[in-house]
């Protein structure tokens, strides 16, 4: 909350200064040309009230408290001008004419409502007789009673108008920044989601390439290596055009385009595209046969999913280690749970693997790279299909997640898949 008065305060020790040197330069001049004539009790009071408030600017300045009640202080210096004044011509003359200071800062600071609260404040520390004078008026008192008024009133209201013009322009650009700032973030995120999801794909396409340059005298491996950077390549691609559509239509949305899909199939594809790193760390995945899985789902998405569990599961399982898919169909439903013999995730953090950007400990330790946004695009990607991703077991034995989807002939609406939630992970 000091914060919301730093910058009155700030610019109140400035008029304060301002105020305390024209009470120098002012009640110099009275005490060299009329000394006789000042009541020294009220100036002393009024004098001593305007340089104590201009002490404990200086001094309390940049302290919270002083922050909170800064607001109190111009209001001190229209009492101490209001006594020094009476002190000098019971008419108020002389140095009446500073109270211009501090009811134009207060009409430019805080607008109407703080120049209403001068004027106020003015009228009551007003002695009798200056309203008397209006009741039975002399020309001769013109200056003090009309155009001394009129000059402060029409200043104040036209520095009130200027504060309250400026303040409303800062807010208009406040809340321009603001959303500026949020299509920037919109924009760094729909990168970074993307860019996460391409690294999946390319690196089934370098590793199956090796594997081609390394096999070239066997046609079929050829063949079936070749599958696979295709198939990779042409989800490289559709993300690809999803970055570009979201470019050009300005926004950071990503849309489904169901079709009737056997998920089996898609499972077969991220098992292919995940053989040259399982390979690679002597890992086994097993894919027990089964029947087609039929569901209305955008194949490119689920398959974002499945490539997301097997890449996980591969990259923090240990050397020799086993992954595992396996199939639970109930009713409308079909539940895949891919299964890894890795070192587990402890339970502080099993709550926490779909959030942002989060990594467990064990992954932040370990060589391999992550964002911590893959579990949660996948999770996203499963709810936006009518289904779900959890994280069903974990021990130091390993971990079990479960893809659930609604199988065709079940309808379920299709909402834009937002790039704004596709953040979170266990391992990313």
């Amino acid at each position: 909350m000091a914060r919301h008065y730093e910058g009155y305060a700030r610019s109140l020790l400035e008029f304060q200064i301002v105020v305390f040197g024209a009470l120098l330069v002012v009640g110099t001049a009275l005490l060299l040309s009329r000394p006789n004539s000042l009541d020294p009790v009220l100036y002393g009071t009024g004098a001593g009230l305007i340089a104590l408030t201009t002490l404990a600017t200086v001094l309390g300045n940049r302290t919270v408290l002083f922050q909170r009640f800064s607001l109190l202080v111009p209001l001190v210096d229209i009492v101490g001008i209001r006594l020094t004044a009476l002190a000098d011509d019971p008419m108020l003359s002389g140095g009446a004419l500073l109270l211009m200071l501090p009811i134009i800062w207060i009409a430019y600071s805080f607008g109407p409502w703080g120049f209403v609260i001068c004027l106020a404040l003015v009228a009551a520390t007003s002695p009798s007789s200056f309203f008397a004078g209006y009741a039975d008026f002399d020309s001769k008192e013109f200056t003090r009673l009309v155009a001394f008024p009129l000059t402060m009133v029409i200043m104040s209201a036209a520095a009130g108008v200027s504060g309250t013009r400026i303040r409303r322009k800062r807010r208009e650009l406040a809340a321009q920044t603001a959303l500026t700032e949020q299509a920037v973030r919109a924009r760094d995120d729909l990168i970074e989601a993307v860019t996460h999801e391409l690294r999946t794909p390319l690196t089934s396409i370098l590793g199956n390439a090796e594997l081609v340059q390394r096999a070239s005298e066997h046609a079929q491996t050829v063949e079936r290596r070749a599958g696979v950077i295709v198939r990779n390549a042409e989800q490289m691609e559709t993300i690809l055009a999803d970055l570009l559509l979201a470019r050009s239509t300005g926004t950071s949305q990503m849309e489904l385009h169901r079709a009737a899909t056997d998920i089996r199939v898609l499972i077969d594809h991220s098992h292919a595209a995940s053989r040259a790193a399982a390979d690679a760390r002597q890992i086994t995945i097993e894919v027990p046969a089964a029947s087609p899985a039929w569901a209305e789902v955008d194949p490119s998405r689920i398959r974002q999913v499945l490539d997301n569990l097997l890449t996980n599961a591969v990259k923090y399982n240990r050397v020799g280690g086993t992954v595992t898919v396996s199939e639970t169909r109930d009713g409308d439903t079909v539940t895949f749970a891919i299964t890894d013999s890795g070192c587990g995730i402890a339970a502080a953090d099993r709550a926490r693997v779909f959030e942002p950007y989060f990594r467990t400990e064990s992954a932040r330790l370990s060589t391999q790279s992550g964002t911590g946004l893959g579990l949660g695009i996948s999770r996203d990607i499963a709810q936006r299909h009518g289904g779900d991703l959890r994280l069903a077991h974990s021990s130091a034995a390993g971990s079990r997640f479960e893809l659930t989807l609604p199988l065709a002939g079940v309808t379920v609406a299709a909402p834009p898949l937002s790039v704004s939630a596709l953040q979170g992970g266990r391992h990313g």
